[in-house]
């Protein structure tokens, strides 16, 4: 295989890797507007302890696979501006041209800060709504230990997230490195 051969064939991979990407996040979104607020009701309702308890969790985990798969995306992004768009000569490639263009990177920090104010939104009503399932559902001699163990559990998790976003925020808005 030529090298121009293989620099197509990378290019091809790596704009589907990043199609590919953008359908999951999209699957993601629905997922977490939709089904989480359900699974949420139908475990008040239903009197789901344990589910109520690990919904904040499940927020969780799809904030972190939102950030991976934006990451995983602009990391394809960027490595095609890097890599393989340099090798083409006399044509500006398509991530260069979008970084240089800030404004039209803006969409994708727009959208990217938008989820995570809403799902971190999402997290601060399914961690009330777990402490208050905690608070209602364990027996007396032990309420206060558990409410004391989740509002560690949940502050934990939520900073965890936090630390991972501001780690991965440049990475996850821009393909510069």
């Amino acid at each position: 295989m030529s090298h121009d051969e293989f620099m197509k064939q990378q290019y091809l991979t790596l704009r589907d890797e990043i199609r590919c990407g953008k359908a999951r996040m999209f699957w993601l979104v629905i997922f977490g507007t939709l089904l989480v607020p359900a699974a949420g009701l139908l475990t008040t309702m239903y009197g789901g302890f344990f589910a109520t308890a690990t919904l904040p969790f499940v927020v969780l985990v799809i904030m972190l696979a939102f950030v991976a798969e934006q990451n995983d995306i602009l990391r394809a992004g960027r490595y095609l501006r890097e890599h393989v768009e340099p090798t083409i000569e006399g044509v500006t490639g398509w991530e260069k041209w979008l970084e240089s263009h800030a404004r039209l990177r803006g969409a994708d920090r727009v959208f990217f800060g938008s989820f995570v104010i809403i799902f971190t939104l999402l997290y601060a009503l399914s961690t009330r709504t777990a402490l208050q399932a905690l608070a209602d559902q364990t027996p007396g001699e032990l309420r206060e230990q558990f409410f004391t163990y989740g509002v560690i559990g949940y502050i934990v998790g939520g900073v965890w997230f936090f630390i991972v976003l501001i780690r991965h925020w440049q990475s996850c808005t821009t393909t510069r490195g």
